[in-house]
C-alpha cells in the first residue's frame, strides 16, 4: 500500500546539528549552524529538516549520529582513503526502491550508477521530470549528487544503514501517488514460468463395510484431473461406483464433467467447450448445458482486487499536511503527507452508501474539507467494471448421473455493469424453444447509508403462457466506530406461470415471501440477531412463518456461548420443529485447528457433542474428531481420523446407530479412503497428494546424489508438505491460480558450502498449471578465505569481481571483503580456475576449485602478490 505515514517517513538524512546539553529531557533542536570545516563530534539527536515556512520539523529517529567531516571537507562516508565499490539499497521514505551499484571515492564523494538510478526512480517521477533527469545524467556512466542540482531530486549516502537515500523530490516533479492501493501483479518479482505441457490425475478409493450384514461393497473410485498444453486446459471429473436399482445392482462409470478451458487473463475472460455449469444472476435458474460458453469476470483473475472508490479522486497539497480520511463519519486513516499530488481512488469502501470526508490541516494551521459520496454495489464490481456470461448448447435434465443432453438447445447469459457514482444494472436472458425468460436488476442509493434493490423477470412458456416475478429489498449498514449494525428486508413474488430453463413447468409451491433480519453489535463481544420470515403457499400448500432471536457472547478468545428462542409454524401439524423452541450452544476453540461444541435445540429435541482437530497440508499431520447426536430417541455416534503422508492421504471413519441407548450399536458402518495423485510437467513426474488447481514439482540436481528436496518452510522442524524420493519429485500441491505466491524449498543434509539458491521461488500460476524446479546448480561451490597485504594487514572493505580464467567475461561475480578482510565467493564451478580483480589495486589473485570438491573450498589466508592454492 502506498499510503504515507507521518511516523514512518524514511528520509534517512544526516543533518548538521549543534551539540545539545545532556539530560533526561528532550530539547528542541535550534537552527542548524554552518560547519567550521573541522571534524566535530555531536551527541545523538533527532534529525530535523525545514518546511516551506522555515520551521524546524523533526524527522523520524534514525538510530545514528551525525557523520563528521573528513579532511576533504565532506561528510566522512569512506574512512578507508581508497575507492570502494559496492551495491546498496536505494530508499525513499519508507520504501526500498531496489539495489543500486555505487562507488565511495577516497575523497568521500558518492558516485551512483546512472542507468540503475533512472530505472529505479522513474516510477516516482512525472514524465517531464524523468526526461529532464535522463537528459542531464545520460552522458555519464556514474554521477554525483551535485549533478542532480536544480533537478528537483536530491540524495546522499547514509553510512549507518549502508544505503543511498533520496532526500527530496520536489512536489511538482513527483508523480501522483496512489493511496490505499492494493498490491499490483506487475510489481511482483516472478522468478519461474509454468511448464508448457503439464497435467495431473487425482485418485481416491473409498470402501465401506457394513458390520451387521458383513457386506463389503465394491469400492467407489473417484477420478479428477487436468492437462494443460500452452494456454489450453482439459479438465474432467468422474467416478466408478455401485448403482442400486429396484431390481438389480450395477457398477458403472459416471461422468460429472469433461471440458476444454481457455483463459485470456489480460481481458479477464474464460472460454469453455464441453460440459458447462452456467453461472446465473438474479431471477435466473440453473440448468446444465453441453456446448460452448464464455465468462468475463475480473475477480476470477485478480484476487487482490478490493472494493474501492473510483472516479479519479485526486488531492493536491501545496505544503506538508495532516490528512484525515473519514468514512461514514468514522475515522478510517490519518496520514502525514508531503506537498504533492495524491490519488485516493483506491480507498476501501463498505457495502452500501459511503460518505467520504477528507480533512486537510497544513503546517500553517489552515483546515480544508472535501466531501464525496460513493456507493459500493454488492454485485461486487468496481465502478466502471462490467461482467458477462454466455452459454449455448443442448440441455440435460439428468440428476446425479452423467449429463445426457437430450433436452432442447438453450441459451443462458447475463450482463452487468457498474457506473461511477451510480448503481450497477444487470440484465439476463435464458431461452430455448420451450421457454424464454428475461430478467433485470437495479438499485437506488439513499442518503441515510441504505439502498433499495429491485429485480424482476418475465417469461413465456409454450405450454403455460406468460408469467412474471419481482423482488424488492432494502438494506442499511450502520458503522458505529467499528461496531457494525445491519438491517435487511426483502419481498419476492412469483406468478403462477413464471417459468425458467430450470423450471419450465412453473412448479412453485409458494406465491410470495417476506423476510427480514437485524444484526446489532452491542459490544465487540456481544451481538444480537433478530430475524423473521413468511411464505405464502400456493394451491394445497399452506403458509409458514418463523420468528427468532439469537445472542452470541464471547467470554475470551477461546470460550463463547450462543442462545436463542424461535417460534415456527409449518403447513403440516406433523412437521418437525413446529411451535416454540429455544437453543443453546457452548463453544470452546483454543486454536483455529481445534474446536469443541455442545448444543441443544428444543423444538426438534436434538442434542449434540462434537470435537474436531483439523489436519494440515504437511507431512505427518493427523486430524481427528467425533460427534455424538441424539435426535428424539435415535442415537448416532461417529468418529474419524485422517493422516497426511508424503505421497498420499488417508482417512477412516466409523459410525454407530441405534434407537436410544439400549439399542445403540445395532448398526455399524466403517469407511476407509485413500487418495493420491500423479503429476507431470515437461517430462518430470511425481506422486503426491490431491491437487486442486496448480502444482510444482521440485527435484534435486544430479550432483546432490541421493539427497532429497523438500517443499516447505523448515526441514529441521519437519514443517514441509512434500519430499522427493523413489516415486519422483516433491509435489507442492497447494498452488492457486492467478495469485502471486512463494514456494519454499530446502535440501536434506546438503554438502558443506553447497549453494542451494535463495530457498524460495515466486510464481503466479495460470489455471491448472504445473511447474518444474531443479534445486541446485552446476555452480554449487563456495570459497572462503581472508585477504591480506604482504605486511599482514587485512584488506578491509575491498570490492572487486571474480571471473573464470580463459573464458569471455560475461557476468562477473561481485567480490567484497569485510572489515577484517574475510570474504566468501559463491556460484563456482568444480574444476575451474578463477581470477579475482580488486578495484583500485593492480594486484589480484587466482585460485582453482578442485574437481572432486563437495561444495566448500577454504582458501585460508590469501596474500596479495603471493601464490594461492592451486598455483
Amino acid at each position: 500500500m502506498s499510503a504515507l505515514w507521518a511516523g514512518s517517513v524514511a528520509a534517512q538524512v544526516s543533518v548538521p546539528l549543534p551539540a545539545q546539553p545532556s539530560g533526561g529531557g528532550r530539547e528542541t533542536a535550534p537552527e542548524a549552524q554552518e560547519p567550521s570545516g573541522e571534524p566535530q563530534s555531536v551527541p545523538p539527536l533527532e534529525p530535523v529538516t525545514k518546511d516551506e515556512e522555515g520551521s524546524s520539523v523533526p524527522l523520524p529517529p534514525l538510530g545514528q549520529t551525525r557523520v563528521p567531516l573528513s579532511r576533504h571537507g565532506r561528510p566522512d562516508i569512506n574512512p578507508y582513503e581508497r575507492d570502494i565499490d559496492m551495491t546498496v539499497p536505494l530508499t525513499y521514505r519508507n520504501r526500498n526502491l531496489g539495489d543500486i551499484p555505487v562507488r565511495l571515492t577516497f575523497d568521500d564523494q558518492l558516485l551512483v550508477d546512472t542507468e540503475t538510478f533512472i530505472r529505479l526512480i522513474t516510477p516516482l517521477l512525472k514524465d517531464e521530470a524523468r526526461d529532464g533527469i535522463s537528459a542531464r545524467l545520460q552522458p555519464r556512466q556514474m554521477f554525483t549528487s551535485e549533478d542532480l542540482a536544480a533537478s528537483g531530486v536530491s540524495l546522499e549516502y547514509d553510512p549507518a544503514s549502508l544505503s543511498v537515500v533520496v532526500l527530496q523530490i520536489e512536489p511538482d516533479q513527483r508523480a501522483i501517488e496512489l493511496l490505499f492501493a492494493p498490491p499490483r501483479d506487475d510489481r511482483e518479482d516472478i522468478t519461474l514460468e509454468p511448464a508448457g505441457f503439464a497435467g495431473y490425475l487425482n485418485l481416491n478409493v473409498i470402501q465401506s463395510y457394513f458390520w451387521e450384514t458383513s457386506d463389503l461393497d465394491r469400492p467407489t473410485v473417484s477420478l479428477n484431473g487436468a492437462v494443460r498444453l500452452g494456454r489450453v486446459v482439459f479438465e474432467g471429473d468422474g467416478q466408478f461406483s455401485e448403482e442400486l436399482g429396484f431390481t438389480s445392482e450395477s457398477y458403472r462409470f459416471e461422468r460429472n464433467y469433461a471440458r476444454l478451458v481457455y483463459d485470456q487473463p489480460e481481458q479477464f475472460r474464460r472460454w469453455f467447450l464441453g460440459d458447462l455449469s452456467p453461472e446465473i444472476r438474479g431471477q435466473q435458474t440453473f440448468v446444465q448445458i453441453g456446448g460452448i460458453g464464455v465468462l468475463r469476470q475480473r475477480r476470477r483473475f485478480n484476487d487482490y482486487r478490493s472494493a474501492v472508490l473510483q472516479g479519479n479522486r485526486q488531492l493536491v497539497l501545496q505544503r506538508e499536511s495532516t490528512v484525515r480520511v473519514l468514512r461514514n463519519g468514522v475515522l478510517y486513516r490519518e496520514l502525514r503527507l508531503d506537498a504533492g499530488s495524491y490519488d485516493f481512488s483506491s480507498l476501501p469502501l463498505l457495502t452500501g452508501s459511503n460518505d467520504v470526508q477528507i480533512e486537510i490541516r497544513d503546517n500553517t494551521g489552515q483546515v480544508q474539507s472535501l466531501n464525496f459520496q460513493s456507493y459500493l454495489d454488492p454485485i461486487d464490481l468496481d465502478p466502471g467494471d462490467f461482467e458477462y456470461g454466455a452459454y449455448l448448447g443442448p440441455t440435460s435434465r439428468a440428476f446425479g448421473r452423467s449429463p445426457d443432453y437430450d433436452g432442447p438447445v438453450a441459451f443462458s447469459g447475463f450482463f452487468r455493469k457498474a457506473f461511477f457514482n451510480r448503481p450497477a444494472i444487470g440484465v439476463g436472458l435464458q431461452a430455448s424453444r420451450r421457454v424464454q425468460t428475461v430478467t433485470g436488476q437495479t438499485q437506488f442509493v439513499l442518503r441515510n447509508g441504505g439502498r433499495i434493490l429491485l429485480d424482476g423477470g418475465a417469461s413465456n412458456a409454450s405450454e403455460i403462457g406468460q408469467g412474471f416475478s419481482g423482488g424488492v429489498a432494502y438494506d442499511h449498514v450502520i458503522d458505529r466506530a467499528g461496531l457494525i449494525d445491519t438491517f435487511t428486508i426483502r419481498a419476492d413474488y412469483l406468478s403462477e406461470k413464471f417459468a425458467t430453463l430450470g423450471n419450465p413447468e412453473a412448479l412453485h409451491s409458494t406465491s410470495w415471501s417476506l423476510s427480514g433480519q437485524y444484526t446489532r453489535a452491542i459490544t465487540y463481544d456481544l451481538t444480537l440477531l433478530l430475524n423473521a420470515s413468511y411464505l405464502r403457499g400456493r394451491r394445497d400448500v399452506g403458509d409458514s412463518y418463523r420468528l427468532g432471536a439469537l445472542a452470541s457472547y464471547r467470554f475470551d478468545p477461546e470460550w463463547s456461548i450462543r442462545a436463542g428462542v424461535d417460534y415456527t409454524r409449518y403447513p403440516s401439524d406433523f412437521a418437525r420443529g413446529n411451535g416454540f423452541g429455544f437453543n443453546i450452544a457452548i463453544v470452546f476453540q483454543p486454536s483455529y485447528r481445534r474446536r469443541a461444541e455442545a448444543r441443544y435445540q428444543s423444538n426438534t429435541d436434538t442434542a449434540q457433542l462434537s470435537y474436531v482437530q483439523s489436519g494440515l497440508n504437511r507431512l505427518g499431520s493427523v486430524g481427528f474428531g467425533g460427534t455424538v447426536t441424539r435426535e428424539d430417541e435415535f442415537l448416532t455416534a461417529q468418529a474419524f481420523a485422517d493422516y497426511t503422508a508424503n505421497r498420499f492421504d488417508a482417512s477412516v471413519s466409523h459410525a454407530a446407530f441405534g434407537q436410544g441407548f439400549s439399542s445403540f450399536g445395532q448398526q455399524n458402518v466403517t469407511t476407509a479412503r485413500v487418495g493420491t495423485s500423479i503429476a507431470f510437467a515437461d517430462g518430470v513426474f511425481g506422486v503426491g497428494r490431491r491437487i486442486n488447481d496448480s502444482f510444482m514439482l521440485l527435484r534435486p540436481h544430479p550432483n546432490l546424489g541421493d539427497r532429497s528436496v523438500v517443499a516447505g518452510q523448515s526441514l529441521a522442524r519437519n514443517d514441509y508438505i512434500a519430499k522427493s524420493g523413489p516415486l519422483g519429485a516433491a509435489v507442492n500441491n497447494f498452488l492457486g491460480s492467478y495469485v502471486s505466491q512463494s514456494v519454499q524449498y530446502d535440501v536434506e543434509d546438503p554438502p558443506t558450502g553447497y549453494d542451494v539458491g535463495t530457498g524460495v521461488v515466486r510464481v503466479r500460476p495460470p489455471y491448472r498449471s504445473g511447474y518444474v524446479y531443479q534445486v541446485g546448480t552446476d555452480a554449487f561451490v563456495s570459497a572462503i578465505g581472508t585477504l591480506r597485504l604482504p605486511n599482514g594487514t587485512p584488506v578491509s572493505l575491498a570490492g572487486g569481481r571474480v571471473m573464470a580464467t580463459g573464458e569471455p567475461v560475461t557476468d562477473p561475480v561481485p567480490f567484497f571483503t569485510n572489515s577484517i578482510g574475510r570474504f566468501a565467493i559463491a556460484n563456482l564451478l568444480p574444476g575451474r580456475r578463477y581470477r579475482v580483480e580488486i578495484y583500485g589495486n593492480p594486484q589480484g589473485f587466482e585460485f582453482e576449485v578442485p574437481q572432486d570438491t563437495d561444495g566448500l573450498v577454504n582458501l585460508e589466508i590469501v596474500t596479495l602478490g603471493a601464490p594461492t592454492r592451486g598455483e
